[in-house]
Order: C-alpha cells, then sequence, then structure tokens
C-alpha cells in the first residue's frame, strides 16, 4: 500500500508547464513528475476561485452540494468529511503543510502545519455575495500593473512550507503504515512578485495570450458584466504591461517548481519515492490578459483547467490522457491508494480515482463539471467538458458557448449558433442538467449569499476606494489577497 503525497499550488495557468509546451518556463520538476507519470490533459478545477475549489478537492463534492461555493464559504467539516478524515479513521496519519483556505473553526481532518486559512466575513467575501451589485473595483488591474521583481509574503511562506514538508518527510513520517500528506504552495498566486533569479532569460520571447486585444474580446451579457464590474474595460492592459505580467508570472512558476524539486528530493533520499504516490494541482488557473481577462473567475482554460500529473504505482509511466477528469477526482484517488472506505455518505462520490483512470485512455463520455457563483458575477456560471468539446453555460443573459477545444485550443471560435453542432450541443446541455439544476442551484445561492450579507457586520460591501490602495512592509498591494497572519509572518521572517 503506498503513501500519498498530494501537491497543490494557487492559481497556476495549465499552459506555463514546460510539459504543456510552454517556451517560457523552466520546470524541470513537474516535467519529470510527467515524463514518468501520467498527465491527465483535460482536467478542469470545479470552480475557479480559491475556496470552492479547496473544498472539492478535500471532499470530492462539488462546491454547490456542500455549501461552499464562493470565497465567502469556505470548506466546513459540518457539510462533508474531506479525505483527511476517512484516511484518519484508517489509521493513517494525514497532514497538510502551507495553504488551506478552509474555515478555521473547524476540524478539517488534517494535522496542519502553517496553515492559511479563510477569514469568514472580510471585505471580499462581502463584495462576493453582492454579486453584480457590488461596486465596481479596479484592485486585480492595479495587482496587475504591480508586477514586478522583488520579496513577498507567498514566496516567505512558501519557502516555510517547503521546509516544513521536507522536516517531516525526513524525520517524522510514519515508517511502519502509509500515510497522505498535502503540501499546499501559494505561489503563482498574485501579488505578481518573483525573486530575479528565476525570471526566464531578457531574450527569452514573451507569447501574447489569444485575444488580449479589445477588438477581439468575446461578449455576452456575463462575459462584459464582468469586465465591466473589475473595471477591465476601463483600463485594457497595454501589450508591454500583458507581456511584463507574464514574464514575472513564469518567474513564480520556475520558483514554484524549485520547491518541489526538494520535497521530491526528500522522497529519494529516504528512499521512499518508489513507493508514494504524487499527485501534482492547482486550485485552478490565470487568465494572464487572455480574452480579456486577469486572474480567474471565468470559464476560460486558461481559468478553469489546471495542470495535474499523477505518478507512483499502478500509474503508468510517460503517458497522456485526454480524459476529462477535475479536482473532486482527488479524494478518490487518496482513499484508492490507502485502501480507505469513503464512508457512510461518500458512496455518491461524482469522482473516480485517477489511478484508474490513468489506466483507462479511451473514456471520451466521461465529463468535467465546472461552477462559478463568486464575486463579480450576475448569475451563475456552468462548464461541461466532454471528449474534446466543451460546453458553458451562463445564466445571466442565458448564453451559450461551445468550443471544439482539440480543434481550436485558443477558445476563438464559439460554435453554439451553428446547425451542424445541434447534437452536440443537445448532449452537452443534458450532461449539465444531470449534474445538476443549473437555474434552482442559481436561485438558491444568490438567496443564501443576500442572507449572509444581511448578517454581516456591516450589512453591505465597502464602496469604491479612492485614494493609494494600503501596502504590506514589503511594498505588496495588501487588498485582493489572504495575507498570511501576523503568527505566521512572524514565525517566518
Amino acid at each position: 500500500m503506498p503513501n500519498v503525497l498530494l501537491i497543490t499550488s494557487d492559481q497556476h495557468n495549465p499552459f506555463f508547464c514546460g510539459f504543456a509546451g510552454d517556451p517560457l518556463v523552466h520546470t524541470p520538476t513537474l516535467d519529470a513528475l510527467a515524463n514518468t507519470g501520467t498527465v491527465f490533459d483535460s482536467a478542469y478545477t470545479n470552480s475557479p476561485i480559491c475556496m470552492p475549489a479547496r473544498a472539492s478537492l478535500a471532499t470530492g463534492r462539488y462546491g454547490s452540494t456542500i455549501g461552499s461555493y464562493d470565497n465567502g464559504s469556505p470548506y466546513t467539516a459540518s457539510r462533508a468529511e474531506s479525505f483527511g478524515h476517512r484516511a484518519r479513521a484508517g489509521g493513517h496519519a494525514a497532514v497538510t503543510f502551507g495553504k488551506l483556505h478552509f474555515d478555521p473553526d473547524s476540524d478539517s481532518g488534517f494535522d496542519m502545519h502553517l496553515p492559511l486559512q479563510a477569514k469568514p466575513g472580510y471585505i471580499g467575501a462581502r463584495q462576493g455575495w453582492m454579486r453584480g451589485d457590488a461596486p465596481p473595483g479596479d484592485i486585480m488591474v492595479q495587482h496587475t500593473l504591480d508586477a514586478t521583481t522583488g520579496p513577498s509574503e507567498y514566496e516567505l511562506y512558501d519557502r516555510h512550507t517547503t521546509g516544513a514538508a521536507c522536516h517531516w518527510l525526513a524525520r517524522e513520517a510514519p515508517q511502519d503504515t502509509p500515510w497522505v500528506a498535502h503540501v499546499s504552495y501559494a505561489y503563482p498566486h498574485y501579488p505578481y512578485r518573483t525573486d530575479p533569479a528565476f525570471l526566464p532569460a531578457d531574450d527569452v520571447e514573451i507569447p501574447m495570450p489569444p485575444a488580449w486585444r479589445s477588438s477581439e474580446w468575446p461578449h455576452a451579457a456575463e462575459l462584459d458584466a464582468h469586465r465591466r464590474l473589475m473595471r477591465y474595460e476601463e483600463r485594457p492592459l497595454t501589450e508591454d504591461e500583458i507581456r511584463q505580467l507574464r514574464w514575472i508570472y513564469a518567474g513564480m512558476v520556475n520558483f514554484l517548481d524549485r520547491q518541489i524539486s526538494e520535497v521530491l528530493a526528500v522522497l529519494d533520499h529516504a528512499g521512499i519515492a518508489d513507493e508514494t504516490i504524487v499527485i501534482y494541482t492547482s486550485d485552478h488557473g490565470d487568465m494572464l490578459g487572455s480574452h480579456g481577462f486577469v486572474m480567474k473567475s471565468v470559464m476560460y482554460d486558461a481559468a478553469a483547467r489546471v495542470p495535474l500529473v499523477v505518478r507512483g504505482p499502478g500509474v503508468p509511466a510517460g503517458q497522456r490522457r485526454s480524459t476529462a477528469v477535475s479536482l473532486v477526482d482527488v479524494a478518490p484517488t487518496v482513499l484508492d491508494a490507502l485502501e480507505v472506505a469513503p464512508g457512510e455518505t461518500g458512496h455518491d462520490l461524482p469522482g473516480r480515482s485517477l489511478i484508474e483512470l490513468a489506466g483507462n485512455p479511451g473514456d471520451t463520455k466521461r465529463i468535467a463539471f465546472s461552477e462559478y457563483h463568486g464575486p463579480s458575477s450576475t448569475g451563475a456560471s456552468y462548464l461541461i467538458r466532454q471528449g474534446g468539446w466543451k460546453y458553458v453555460r451562463h445564466i445571466h443573459g442565458e448564453d451559450e458557448q461551445l468550443f471544439n477545444i482539440e480543434d481550436d485550443p485558443d477558445e476563438l471560435v464559439d460554435l453554439i449558433d451553428q446547425p451542424e453542432h445541434e447534437a452536440v450541443r443537445a448532449e452537452l446541455r443534458q450532461a449539465l442538467t444531470a449534474t445538476i439544476d443549473p437555474v434552482e442551484t442559481d436561485a438558491r445561492i444568490r438567496a443564501e449569499q443576500q442572507e449572509k450579507l444581511q448578517q454581516a457586520a456591516s450589512g453591505t460591501a465597502p464602496s469604491r476606494r479612492d485614494g493609494p490602495e494600503p501596502r504590506t512592509a514589503l511594498g505588496t498591494l495588501a487588498r485582493g489577497w489572504t495575507v498570511p497572519p501576523p503568527e505566521i509572518m512572524e514565525a517566518i521572517s
């Protein structure tokens, strides 16, 4: 029975990997992992924003079914067991290192080291509950324009996450029974800062993302509302600004790869690499200027897809799979590897073990599902990926999108109105309604968010900020992200 080492990052664009063919990054560790394991090329988040995605990762359930659907509703154990609970019940150590974004007052099922948790009721949560009624704000644009070299809180935090994980693996990991360890990095989540040592070479060409010019932006009621609320239309990014952003971001990914290399080196040194399942993935991606967006929160692949690699006993080496998978498949994978039952409430988990899926290359009918009910959305958005096709439904405006990802990986040609694709459109619509009631779910969640907003201390979100943005002691913008709490920063400074 193998151990399980789950390594995750935050906001890793799936195209910014050497094994994905990106020439800008240098990711020898992830590339070696891919060469010795199985890469899932059609892997998706179950929600392109942190807290719901992490809830799905931990529980194997969709966020809307367990009450974790935005960044004001973190995972709490009262709604569903995590794979940590099940592993612990089976007699296995279950530990985490680094960022979790769970409810800080709930037993997540893990022995936690340096945990960065959610802040219930914070400003961003209340803005998210307001949805389309929130005041427009340009903090994400400001973060983008602030991309530069230098230290950040997340760099310090991730270095110490690596140190804590390496110490446990080398000195404290059980020797007589398999364990599961989750090493969770904050990079390459903004603030966009990187150590200059990890930057790509000055002479490396920085490719521009698809549809970055405002004249090329796709339009739908929900997409236009998102750009208005984030003030992207008011301040479109220039070519130089996007290149700078992607250059810095590539350095952050390179830094992340170095951290992972140190963790995997401990497995090699301890002689347990061959008896450990290693999983690498991220909670969601980052648009980085693609289609007129930065950050996350939309259903284009730069934000909704995630890198996903699995290596270890029972996993084919050097293989790639096009089977649609998502973060809800991670928990069943852990339980499968540890031979732990999912529990009385786990018989209806929507996911399957990635070990099993890695050995089955021909499952073209399997779907990946994603949903978004968070900040800057005026109505829910849903995604279904099946085979080479991708279908998106926006409740606001009753807009739909349909892409053939195999022929159009940049998602530039929307086929939703093409009569010859009616059968595909109908099949994917049915797949969505078989997974969730899109209208009822949107209405229910919006009602719950309004109730939460009314119960919040102030009852409203803050108005649009005027004047300069506050900065941290390291010079990073202090708003729009979860700064590690003082006790963590003091411990690692």
